[in-house]
Order: C-alpha cells, then sequence, then structure tokens
C-alpha cells in the first residue's frame, strides 16, 4: 500500500497509508491528515488514486494543489497536478512529505519466449 511519510530534518516523524480514492491535506479538523502549519491553507491539497489505464488492479497517484495561498512544490517545483513516482518529496508550506508507493507490480510471471 501506498503512504506518504512526514519527514523533518531528514527523521520520519509520520505515516500515513493512502487507502481512500482521496486524501485530503490541510490546517482544518476535517482533513484526512491535519498539518499543523500556518502556511498551509485550511484544505491544502489532495492526493487522488485513479486506475491505471495499463496495469489492472493497479492505481496511479497524483498530488493536486486545491488553490491554495502558498502554493504545493513537488521535488522543489510549484504544480497545479502532477503524477506521484516513488520517492517523490513534496512540501505544503513549510511542511515536507515523501511518497511511497510500495506498489511494484510483480513481473516476475513474464513469459519468455525461446526460438
Amino acid at each position: 500500500m501506498a503512504y506518504i511519510a512526514l519527514v523533518v530534518e531528514d527523521v520520519v516523524i509520520n505515516k500515513w497509508e493512502l487507502i481512500e480514492d482521496v486524501t485530503i491535506l490541510g490546517r482544518a479538523k476535517d482533513c484526512d491528515i491535519q498539518i499543523e502549519d500556518q502556511s498551509v491553507s485550511s484544505k491544502h491539497a489532495r492526493i487522488v488514486a485513479e486506475e491505471d489505464d495499463y496495469l489492472d488492479g493497479h492505481h496511479v497517484m497524483f498530488l493536486e494543489d486545491l488553490k491554495s495561498t502558498n502554493g504545493t512544490e513537488l521535488n522543489g517545483e510549484s504544480i497545479e497536478r502532477v503524477k506521484l513516482n516513488d520517492g517523490d518529496w513534496f512540501r505544503l508550506g513549510f511542511t515536507e512529505f515523501q511518497f511511497v508507493a510500495n506498489t511494484t507490480p510483480n513481473l516476475d510471471q513474464t513469459s519468455v519466449i525461446v526460438s
């Protein structure tokens, strides 16, 4: 299962599994992941899981900014909506997270054709 990790000075402080189709991040108490950072909007960003067009039963995760005041960055670049890849870093305000996909498809079952 994919998850995000809250990282402070290279130390993982907390982890959240991404089990819902949509996970809202922000300062508001009703967010799925509440962030105590005054530079984070009440509903700052969301992570959306969508069906993978190429691998049945797998999902692709997207990070979307929800028109936050201070924006959302992925790997140092400002974004509106972007696909997340394993190991990506994103920042909301002064708070940094790392995305861990942990969903590598099993490719060991590939057939070998001998001619």
